[in-house]
This record gives C-alpha cells, sequence and structure tokens, in this order.
C-alpha cells in the first residue's frame, strides 16, 4: 500500500477507498472487482495498482482509518481503563453500524478478527490484562474472536441491549468475571 506523501497519491488512495466503499453497499464483496472501483473512482487501473496491490488491501486501508478516527476522539486512550475502553469501542461500531453491518452481510468476520487482533495490542489497559509470563499475541487473538463474535450477535440481535450493557458483559469476561457482570 502507498504510504508516500504525495499529494495526488493521497487524493486518490482516498478516493479509490470511497469508491470501494460505496460498491460495497451495492455489491456482495466478491463481486467487487477493481475494474469497478477505478470506474467508480474515475482513476485508471494503474493508479489503483500503485496504491493497493488488492481490495483486500483497500478494505485493510479502511481498518486503519477507522482506527486513526477513534484514536482522535479518544485521545486519553493510554489512561482509559478497560471498561472505559470498551464502551468507548462499542459507541465506535455503534456508529460504524453501516460499514460493520456490510461486514458481517458479507461473511468478512476474518476481517475484523485479523484487524482487531493487529490493533487490539496497542491499548495499554489490554496489555495490562495480560498476566505476567503470558503472550500478549494469544491475549489479542483470543479478544479479537470473542468481540467479534459478541459484535455479530449484537447486530443480529439489532442491538437488543444498550452499549452500555453489551459493553459491561465485555468488560466482565476480559476482567475473567464468567458467572456475573460488572
Amino acid at each position: 500500500m502507498y504510504t508516500g506523501s504525495n499529494p495526488t497519491a493521497l487524493r486518490s488512495r482516498a478516493w479509490l477507498k470511497d469508491a470501494f466503499l460505496d460498491l460495497l453497499k451495492e455489491e456482495k464483496y466478491s463481486e467487487i472487482t477493481v475494474t469497478a472501483i477505478c470506474r467508480r473512482a474515475h482513476l485508471s487501473r494503474q493508479t489503483f495498482y500503485q496504491i493497493f496491490s488488492s481490495k483486500d488491501e483497500v478494505m485493510h486501508y479502511q481498518f486503519s482509518c477507522m482506527f486513526i478516527e477513534f484514536r482522535r476522539q479518544h485521545r486519553d486512550l493510554d489512561q482509559m481503563q478497560v471498561k472505559e475502553l470498551v464502551t468507548a469501542s462499542f459507541y465506535f461500531f455503534y456508529e460504524e453500524r453501516d460499514f460493520f453491518q456490510e461486514l458481517i452481510d458479507n461473511g468478512l468476520n476474518a476481517f475484523l478478527v485479523d484487524e482487531l487482533e493487529h490493533y487490539l495490542p496497542k491499548f495499554s489497559c489490554l496489555q495490562a490484562t495480560a498476566r505476567q509470563g503470558q503472550h500478549l499475541d494469544y491475549s489479542a487473538a483470543y479478544l479479537a474472536g470473542a468481540i467479534t463474535q459478541i459484535l455479530i450477535h449484537w447486530f443480529q440481535s439489532d442491538f437488543s441491549l444498550s452499549v452500555e450493557e453489551v459493553s459491561g458483559l465485555v468488560t466482565a469476561k476480559i476482567k475473567g468475571k464468567w458467572n456475573k457482570d460488572v
């Protein structure tokens, strides 16, 4: 993926991402082609491949943009406790529910697991939950899978629990309280 600072390339990268997201609202992920993305963005395939290697990379870039936005909204992430982080995350998932619903509808749960597994270790309060001698990567993998499944269930139940309720359940599980809520 392009990581330079050329303004034209950065603008093209944004246009390609937006075109991809627009197409994701209209078509199944498996049916979206690089040609369709380029056509929607009014850019050439050559430009696409100078910036991205595949449509999967566009999806990863979208997650990167979302993480940057999440950090921008919550500048105090490093001081947050687990419950605050989980609550902020579920509010963010809810605010971005159209995108996450597209992922679920397209069976792209693996993207969400992979991205959560990548980003979870960056939060200091979750680093602290890993016991001495345990591997943070295994904790992140476990949490990524669990949070993804809870997120899917929450979306499929049409948000039957409030953000506070679902984040309370997740927080309890992270803290090892399996028989009662926080």
